[in-house]
This record gives C-alpha cells, sequence and structure tokens, in this order.
C-alpha cells in the first residue's frame, strides 16, 4: 500500500506522464470531432445526393417526353403531304420537307441556302412576309404556278413569323396545302353558273318575245272590235301582258338574274301605260319616287301586275272629261319592308266603297295580287285616291 501511494505521487507530481495523458485526451477530442464531422458530411452528401438524382431523373424524364414530342413533330412534318419551310430572319431557307422538294421538284441542296422569293413558288412572297411582320400574325395567301412536270397547280399558304423575346423576327415558317382540286371545283361550278344563266337569259328573252306576240295578236285583234266596252277589256289586257312581258326583258338585261331593280322596272312599265293613254297625257302628270329596291322573280311578277293595275285605273277614271291632275307612284324600302303608294287627286272613289264587295275585276285582281305577296292593302279616299300595299321581302 504504501508503494501504490508512492507511485500515485509519482503520477501526479512528474510532468512528463501528465503531457502525455494530456495529449492522449486531446488526440482522442480531435479524433471524436473528426470523427463526427465527416458523419455529418456523409450525411449531408447523401441527401443532396438524393435530391440531385431526383431531379436529374425529373429533367430525364423531362428529356425523354420533349425527345418523344420531337420525334412525332419530325414525323408530322417530314411525311405530311403539305410542302414545309423554314427560313431566317433574312428570308434564307434554312430547311424544307420532302414534300417541298417533291413541289419543286429540286434536291434540298438545290434549296437550302437560297432566298424564299428566289423559288419560283409563291406570288408576291416578299409583301406577304412584310405584311406578316409589321403586323405580327399569319398570313394566308394562295398561289398560282406550274410545277417542274409541267402540272398547273394552286396553293393556299399559311405564313407564319416567329419572334424572340426581344420582338424580332427570328424565323419564317411556311407551310403549303395543295387546294388544285377544290379550285378546279370552283371554276366548274363558275362554268356551270355560267352557263346556267345564259341558258336562263334565253328563257326569260323567248317568254319575253312570246308575249310580245300576244300582245300584237291582241292589237290586231282589237282592229276588228266595234264595242268599246270589249275594246277596253283587250286594251287592259294587253297592258297585263306587257307589264310581264317587261319583267321577263329586266331579267334577261340584268347582270345578276337572281334579282331586277323594281324601281327602273316601274318608270319604264308606266311609260308604256302613259303612251296607250295618249288622250289624257297632256293633262295628267305623272310623278315617280323609288328607292332601289331589287325583287326576284317571284315578287317582281305580281307587283308590276299591281304597278299596272292601279296606274291604268286612274288613268281610266280618275279624271273624267277635261280634268286634270297628277298621278304619284312612290315606292320605298325600310329594312326588308316594302312599301307602295299609288294615289292621285281625281274624282275619287264613294266613302262607301269597299273592296272586299267589289265586282270590278280590275279591284279583285288587285286584292289577289296583294295575297300573293303576303301583303297588307289600304285604302284612302280622301283628297282623291290612294292604295298603300306593304310587304316584307324577302319573306320572314
Amino acid at each position: 500500500m504504501v508503494l501504490l501511494q508512492s507511485d500515485h505521487l509519482i503520477l501526479q507530481t512528474d510532468p512528463f506522464w501528465r503531457d502525455l495523458w494530456l495529449i492522449i485526451i486531446s488526440f482522442l477530442m480531435f479524433v471524436g470531432t473528426i470523427y463526427i464531422y465527416f458523419r455529418l458530411r456523409s450525411s449531408t452528401f447523401s441527401r443532396i445526393r438524393r435530391l440531385l438524382e431526383e431531379r436529374v431523373e425529373v429533367k430525364t424524364k423531362q428529356l425523354v417526353e420533349k425527345n418523344l414530342e420531337l420525334e412525332k413533330l419530325s414525323l408530322a412534318v417530314s411525311r405530311t403531304d403539305n410542302a414545309v419551310l423554314i427560313a431566317d430572319a433574312h428570308g434564307e431557307i434554312e430547311w424544307v420537307n420532302d414534300a417541298f422538294t417533291r413541289l419543286t421538284g429540286m434536291g434540298k441542296d438545290k434549296i437550302i441556302g437560297r432566298k424564299v422569293n428566289e423559288i419560283n413558288v409563291y406570288n408576291e412572297i416578299r409583301k406577304e412576309i412584310d405584311e406578316a411582320v409589321k403586323l405580327k400574325h399569319s398570313r394566308i395567301f394562295e398561289s398560282n404556278l406550274t410545277t417542274h412536270n409541267l402540272n398547273n397547280i394552286w396553293l393556299s399558304s399559311t405564313l407564319t413569323p416567329v419572334f424572340n423575346e426581344d420582338g424580332q423576327l427570328k424565323k419564317i415558317v411556311l407551310v403549303d396545302t395543295d387546294i388544285t382540286a377544290g379550285k378546279k371545283m370552283q371554276q366548274r361550278i363558275e362554268e356551270s353558273l355560267k352557263e346556267k344563266d345564259v341558258l336562263l337569259k334565253e328563257i326569260h328573252h323567248r317568254v319575253k318575245n312570246n308575249l310580245q306576240i300576244i300582245i300584237s295578236l291582241l292589237n290586231l285583234q282589237s282592229g276588228y272590235i266595234k264595242d268599246e266596252s270589249t275594246l277596253k277589256a283587250v286594251k287592259d289586257g294587253q297592258n297585263r301582258v306587257r307589264s310581264m312581258a317587261l319583267v321577263h326583258e329586266k331579267f334577261y338585261q340584268a347582270d345578276e338574274l337572281t334579282e331586277i331593280d323594281f324601281g327602273d322596272y316601274v318608270e319604264k312599265l308606266t311609260q308604256y301605260i302613259y303612251q296607250s293613254y295618249g288622250d289624257k297625257t297632256d293633262r295628267v302628270k305623272l310623278l315617280i319616287d323609288t328607292d332601289y329596291v331589287g325583287l326576284d322573280m317571284d315578287t317582281a311578277m305580281p307587283s308590276g301586275l299591281l304597278v299596272n293595275e292601279l296606274v291604268s285605273n286612274a288613268y281610266k277614271y280618275a279624271f273624267p272629261g277635261n280634268r286634270s291632275g297628277e298621278i304619284k307612284i312612290s315606292l320605298k324600302k325600310s329594312g326588308n319592308k316594302i312599301n307602295l303608294k299609288i294615289s292621285d287627286n281625281g274624282v275619287g272613289l264613294p266613302s262607301d266603297f269597299k273592296m272586299e264587295g267589289s265586282e270590278s275585276l280590275g279591284m279583285q285582281l288587285i286584292q289577289a295580287l296583294t295575297d300573293q305577296l303576303d301583303g297588307k292593302l289600304d285604302l284612302n279616299v280622301d283628297k282623291g285616291t290612294q292604295f298603300s300595299i306593304e310587304f316584307h321581302y324577302p319573306k320572314n
């Protein structure tokens, strides 16, 4: 025990052993610190590596999807029958698909690097490019060209300018579709319509001539008629046939066979009526005020007969003896509403006159023609006689 105590005292008092123990303890602490530090770093690196691996996996998936989209797009652009061209901002061709080479009959090596306006495909392409760049919007235009194998074709081209983030022109994309079949069909339709127009004009012309023959026959027949009332009936019939013949004449003279200018028709018809009542033309004035009103055959025919009937009645009955006055014709259009007014300041009709109970052929014909137009007829007998016919054209 005495010896151990003396050894312990030696350890306590010897600096060498004390320093040695301090060095050992410090080393152990250092090693421990280093171990902990590297364990922490290793854990951080593992976490960062996992994050990087996840990011790489996401990016790889996105790239695969992009590559699939690009592959599909490339396949569609390359295999489509539409010709596709891509040029730079200066109009220099950078890429074309196989359909474009088939269109021009030139290989890609002879197309790439040339200006768009140097290849004989588009009409006024420079103007179209300038307009698209100015508007910053795609333009669709058509071109007619003769291909390398001497086929005449029509192209419908969609020109799209592509701009960068600064708004500067980056690329020019042209996609061409062959519309030759549609154009040929359109030409055939137009030719067919022209033939139809010629045929319809011929029909109108022949009907007018046949009606003119009827007028001439009635005129010859009237020379043998002695009865005054019968003669007037024949004369009325002539005027009615003439009004119908004039409708056909206006149609075969018109540029468009769908409608005629009814105002112009009224002026010419009333000239015929005016001449047929020569004994009254010096004292009865005819005043016409018409808008431009286009009517088709089905509407112009009954309307013309109405004008003929009403104006003829005014000449026949409104100014007996030496009485003078005026006949006014007004034709106005508002929207699809047509208003025809024929009035005179003559002797007028009795105040108790009723259209519905009239036995006059002329009055019955006026009502029938108004019904044919699905129109509305108003009669005013104050200060003469005024007939107002209102109908819709085109019909609702």
